[in-house]
């Protein structure tokens, strides 16, 4: 449950919260619980604050600082999180669906069990994250870092992977199928397909030329 005074604090806008925060460095806010479903917080500090179970929706987090956050079972669906910082930030079972997160950084951030479907993740960059079983169908990952990130057990159906970044990415029983603009050589790339879900002609090149990634 969200602390009164750190939510009356965030809910007075950016220079008041930004004061707060520069100010008692020692405190980590918790806005657990809260409704802060279509508020702006362009550019506000929220690091390592507690939004598990925060309803975001259609919020405003442009160039937002969320590094290491904690944002369990939060609500994303429609949040604009352009250019944001969400390194090492927690988002196990959050939903982001449609959310917009093009350009933000998500290094060795955890989104265990997200759902990712239809997001905007342009350019989003994610190397070393944890997306095992995530949902990311008809996600656009255009130009997507995904380098060394665990996608075991993601739902990649339908999701547009053009240009994206897979070396070293781990896509151990994943499903695949459908995805658009699915190179195979840079899908070659990748750490592991063991158990993969692919389309047909997808896997018949694999199979000829990166037979390994499919062994466990």
């Amino acid at each position: 449950m969200a602390n009164q005074e750190h939510l009356d604090l965030v809910l007075k806008g950016l220079e008041v919260w930004n004061k707060f925060r520069r100010t008692q460095p020692d405190i980590l806010p918790d806005l657990s619980g809260a409704d802060l479903s279509g508020y702006d917080f362009t550019r506000m500090d929220f690091t390592k604050v507690n939004f598990s179970g925060t309803d975001l929706s259609d919020a405003y987090l442009l160039q937002a600082n969320l590094e290491e956050a904690n944002l369990t079972d939060a609500n994303l669906t429609e949040a604009d999180i352009l250019e944001a910082n969400l390194i090492k930030a927690i988002l196990t079972n959050a939903t982001l669906q449609m959310t917009d997160l093009s350009g933000t950084g998500m290094v060795r951030a955890n989104l265990t069990g997200a759902n990712l479907s239809q997001a905007n993740m342009t350019r989003t960059a994610l190397p070393w994250g944890i997306l095992r079983g995530c949902t990311l169908t008809k996600a656009n990952l255009k130009m997507a870092d995904l380098r060394e990130a665990d996608l075991t057990e993601a739902d990649l159906s339908h999701a547009n992977l053009q240009d994206a970044s897979l070396t070293g990415t781990i896509f151990q029983r994943a499903n695949l199928q459908s995805a658009k603009n699915l190179i195979v050589e840079l899908l070659g790339k990748s750490k592991t397909l063991h158990q993969a879900h692919l389309d047909p002609e997808i896997k018949d090149e694999i199979e000829k030329n990166f037979s390994y990634l499919l062994c466990e």
